[in-house]
């Protein structure tokens, strides 16, 4: 059976680290983001760790900034969506005012009150909503210990089914993927007996993320087309990009680009009419390596930029490094490595003071790789053991072993 086709909809049965829930983010992208995509795995090996197709873009004109905060703001909007919340108690008078506090992000203000709360009054939806904030904060152990008391006080499917749900992302968050699966797969039955169609829908979208962390790749697939079909229908617009998003980066793997293309493009328009800037940056940025697939360099040059200037404008550092290198990648690939050594550059510049070792390892050796397809293989040598390196403080094992294979090489083609 292809990966793609749907055998029938998931029998009943981030998320990873607050970041959007992309494959190609990081995610959130979306590993997130945005592109921690399983579409793009098989390259990381092709281009010897180095060359992974990483997501977002950047270029060298300043764009105006919109401001730090949007980023923020983005950021937190896109955790909130991971997070389940029960519709139920809506118009009790403590949940109404939890719950404007919620969506103005007085997360403080929630827990302060709800803190002051008779335990009597601290029912199922509002320790959710109490664990919610907690977790938003950073208080990983006390929002376990919310969610575990919403669980036994609820007094209705759709209260116990968003407590196990963000039991299972606190697992996820631990990279504890069979635990995320028992959990969310306990919360999407009581979704699908109560006929919660928004619940469904996010529960099978966090599951296809899930199941192929465990390896299951038409499980995966299976849940992302049907939280799609929900998304579609109900309709949830932000759900239904997440899943054409996470769709396409599936077809890219299996390099059906025209296909992938479509989805991505589809994805795209939807984040246009919802201003959300960071993830159309992320899209363009996946869009653009299908185009360069298509052999398409121009436009993949074009997609690339402008996903620069997205993320110039909310001045998101971790992700302009990231897109210089994938500028980098694009370059050296046409063989215009002047234009790849400086993209890489730019990408390695604006990473130092980031500290994100893994990074550097991979900007270096990308930067010793372009030497070496210039015949500068001492400066290529000089980069990958600068790599090495890198790898060494991060304890990559596998990485050192491919830099050493790649030194020992050039070392071998040295007079």
């Amino acid at each position: 059976m292809g990966l793609l086709q749907k055998n029938s909809l998931i029998p009943s049965a981030g998320f990873f680290r607050i970041a959007p829930f992309f494959y190609f983010v990081s995610s959130p992208f979306f590993k997130s983001s945005i592109l921690n995509s399983v579409g793009k795995l098989a390259f990381f090996f092709v281009f010897l760790i180095f060359s992974t197709l990483v997501s977002r873009p950047v270029f060298s004109e300043p764009s105006p900034a919109i401001s730090a905060q949007a980023l923020k703001d983005l950021n937190l909007s896109a955790f909130k969506r991971e997070l389940h919340l029960p519709e139920a108690e809506r118009r009790s008078l403590h949940y109404s005012t939890l719950y404007a506090h919620y969506r103005k992000n007085h997360f403080q203000n929630i827990v302060k009150e709800i803190d002051l709360l008779p335990v009597e009054q601290q029912s199922g939806a509002i320790l959710i909503l109490y664990g919610n904030s907690l977790l938003i904060l950073g208080q990983e152990s006390q929002a376990i210990s919310a969610f575990h008391l919403a669980f036994q006080k609820a007094d209705h499917p759709k209260i116990k089914s968003a407590a196990m749900a963000n039991f299972a992302l606190v697992y996820s968050m631990s990279k504890r993927w069979k635990e995320a699966v028992q959990w969310l797969e306990k919360a999407l039955e009581l979704n699908r007996e109560t006929d919660d169609w928004h619940a469904q829908g996010l529960s099978l979208s966090q599951l296809g993320a899930f199941y192929f962390k465990l390896g299951s790749a038409d499980k995966g697939a299976a849940a992302h087309i049907e939280a799609l079909e929900i998304a579609e229908t109900v309709p949830i617009p932000w759900l239904e990009a997440r899943q054409l998003g996470q769709l396409a980066s599936l077809y890219y793997r299996d390099q059906r680009l025209p296909l992938a293309r479509d989805y991505y493009q589809k994805a795209l328009k939807i984040y246009k009419k919802l201003d959300d800037p960071l993830s159309e940056a992320g899209l363009r940025s996946a869009l653009s390596f299908v185009y360069k697939d298509l052999g398409d360099f121009e436009t993949a040059l074009k997609l690339q930029l402008k996903a620069l200037v997205g993320y110039q404008k909310l001045q998101d550092s971790r992700n302009r490094s990231k897109t210089w290198l994938n500028l980098s990648l694009l370059y050296r690939d046409q063989g215009q490595y002047s234009d790849a050594l400086h993209a890489a550059e730019e990408a390695l510049y604006i990473q130092i003071p980031l500290k994100n070792l893994k990074k550097l390892a991979e900007i270096e050796g990308t930067i010793g790789t372009i030497h070496e397809k210039k015949g500068e293989f001492s400066k290529a040598l000089t980069h990958l053991k600068k790599a090495r390196v890198y790898f060494e403080k991060t304890g990559g094992s596998q990485e050192i072993h491919i830099v050493d294979l790649r030194i020992q090489m050039l070392e071998d083609q040295m007079p």
